[in-house]
């Protein structure tokens, strides 16, 4: 039998168990199971003996088939997540971090889970940045977030300590390209995912926040071994020893952006097993849609 047209608007395409898989798992099925429901669903377009299907039923069919195999959560997200297009403000997920916690794989992981296709490191800013400014007058984005404090003196009401000084220093230079890149993405009203250190909780403004559906979260390794292991892995043009010669500094930023966090109300992800962050980041943007699309239909 032909496979069963997907109809939207006046065009169609034929059945893809890969595009509905990578639905599924946007909506936070687990690949694998994902792939066994998107089967599944052409095993019963091919049972209902249908050669065309509107977008619309096909979504409520999968919905049924997903709520056979995975429950009614799993279908209500499913729905929720589908409904993702009836935003009015776009998706902005905002990844905090200190060096060696996987900030850049959860990101990529996550962006392809949720399609997202905009994924912008604050560390990529801070090298634009130093590319056109010269030592002399920014010093701050010439060294990396945990050496920046060999370069500064203490600031006030830091308590002497030299090394966050350095980092706020930083922090502070990279502000005005991440707030461009930001506003950009909001003006266009396209989702992203921005990643960094230079992300401290509480920093976004109402002038980001009041555009869009914000996520914002901190991941973090408490195990020191854990963390310090992390290192080993990086090779090339990282090698492990720089940044093993300043774990303290790094542990010690990492201190300091969970302080800012909790102090703000923003998530803090345990990052060691990749998997199960990759799940609470998921559930966190999926909160964020559900919560938002519950004020649309509270609206008038």
């Amino acid at each position: 039998m032909p496979d069963t047209v997907v109809v939207k608007g006046e065009g169609g395409l034929p059945y893809s168990k890969g595009l509905m898989a990578q639905s599924l798992s946007a909506a936070g099925v687990a690949p694998g199971r994902a792939y066994e429901v998107a089967r599944a669903l052409e095993a019963r377009l091919a049972e209902e003996g249908r050669a065309e299907i509107p977008v619309a039923d096909l979504r409520v069919l999968a919905a049924e088939v997903l709520r056979e195999r995975e429950g009614d959560d799993a279908a209500q997200r499913f729905l929720d997540w589908e409904d993702l297009d009836r935003l009015e403000r776009p998706l902005v997920v905002l990844l905090g971090g200190t060096a060696g916690v996987g900030k850049s794989t959860l990101s990529t992981l996550l962006a392809s889970r949720v399609g997202i296709t905009r994924v912008i490191a604050t560390d990529a800013i801070r090298h634009v940045i130093r590319a056109f400014f010269s030592h002399d007058l920014m010093p701050a984005v010439h060294y990396s977030s945990f050496e920046a404090g060999t370069a500064f003196e203490p600031a006030p009401g830091i308590e002497g300590d030299r090394d966050i000084a350095g980092y706020l220093r930083q922090v502070e230079s990279v502000r005005t390209g991440a707030a461009a890149i930001l506003d950009r993405a909001l003006q266009e009203g396209t989702p992203m995912i921005l990643e960094g250190v230079h992300l401290v909780p509480g920093s976004v403004g109402p002038a980001v926040s009041d555009r869009c559906v914000l996520v914002e979260a901190v991941l973090a390794i408490e195990d020191e071994d854990a963390h310090r292991s992390h290192f080993s892995l990086r090779g090339g043009s990282r090698p492990a020893d720089r940044y093993l010669n300043r774990f303290d500094q790094i542990r010690k930023l990492q201190a300091y952006l969970v302080e800012r966090a909790r102090s703000n109300g923003a998530p803090v992800i345990e990052a060691q097993n990749l998997d199960v962050a990759l799940a609470e980041a998921m559930e966190l943007v999926h909160a964020a849609v559900r919560a938002e699309l519950r004020g649309e239909h509270r609206a008038p």
